[in-house]
């Protein structure tokens, strides 16, 4: 059983489409990662899953009782 289901979700700003018809699902204890190029919407999906944008199309959805967290990676560069 799916804890997460990611159904034909969509995301476009103006024209440029970032993804289309977009379908995963995530079970217990699986891992997963997104591998794709910059700016082709990888943490924009990771929003979406976590709540906070919203797809153009379809939907995502998350068991009941299932809380999702999402840890952004900080880069911080030293300078001189």
């Amino acid at each position: 059983m799916n804890y997460l289901s990611v159904e034909n979700i969509s995301k476009a700003y103006g024209e440029r489409v970032l993804f289309d018809n977009v379908s995963f699902g995530i079970n217990k204890d699986q891992k997963i990662a997104f591998i794709a190029k910059n700016g082709s919407g990888k943490t924009t999906i990771m929003n979406m899953i976590t709540g906070s944008d919203e797809p153009d199309t379809g939907q995502i959805v998350l068991r009941k009782g299932i809380n999702m967290a999402f840890c952004r990676k900080i880069i911080t560069y030293k300078t001189n």
